[in-house]
């Protein structure tokens, strides 16, 4: 059964390192693309789907926004199930500063090339302590064009998800600042799991997704 990850603003495929899943699986990325002009969220995920072999049953993995667009794939190509991990379900579990972002147009900004420098509030909001971590999300960041971060931004602050799809499962860390354990109603609390929890309680993730998957092993 083929395993389609998906990583949010600020990752890559690596941060997925530490995941393992079970023998019978077989692990995929999902690179961005860069967005066209004023491109759809559908429209988006469409062209993403069109590198996941639909002849075989298949799951998704989005972490962060990497979930947004992993739900919207599935809206369009049903996957067994979606593994949301420190993502939102659906537009309610959106924190209030972003829906302020989005009333203000403070994602469209020109100030918005000075805030994807400031490092520390990124970190914090993350949860990077470690130098490596900060290092590797610094990286990450720099490496992110202001289109792709300008249209992900407008995409998450006027997202209409209003409700959690079928075939969903969130995970969620109790510690994220960036989507607030008390905006969401997630299947599984990882304790003391931060934004950056894929790496920082991997063993924990990959546990929950024996169970998840294991019983997946007769579609391989």
């Amino acid at each position: 059964m083929n395993v389609y990850f998906i990583s949010g603003l600020g990752a890559d495929f690596h941060a997925f390192d530490r995941i393992e899943i079970p023998s019978f699986c077989v692990k995929y990325d999902l690179p961005w693309l860069e967005p066209l002009p004023s491109e759809s969220l559908k429209n988006y995920a469409g062209r993403m789907a069109e590198r996941i072999d639909h002849s075989r049953p298949f799951v998704l993995v989005g972490l962060s926004f990497g979930g947004i667009v992993a739900i919207e794939i599935h809206q369009q190509f049903p996957a067994l199930r979606v593994i949301l991990i420190s993502s939102i379900s659906n537009r309610n579990e959106l924190p209030w500063y972003f829906r302020f972002a989005g009333s203000v147009g403070l994602h469209q900004s020109p100030i918005l090339p000075l805030i994807k420098k400031w490092d520390k509030a990124m970190y914090w909001f993350f949860g990077a302590r470690s130098a490596r971590l900060r290092g590797y999300l610094k990286e990450r960041m720099d490496q992110t064009t202001l289109t792709y971060l300008k249209w992900s931004l407008n995409t998450i602050v006027h997202w209409k998800q209003a409700e959690k799809p079928n075939g969903v499962i969130h995970l969620h860390g109790s510690r994220d600042r960036l989507f607030p354990i008390q905006y969401c109603r997630p299947d599984y609390i990882v304790q003391g799991g931060s934004h950056f929890m894929v790496v920082t309680h991997a063993r924990e993730i990959s546990r929950q997704f024996s169970v998840i998957l294991g019983v997946y092993q007769d579609h391989s």
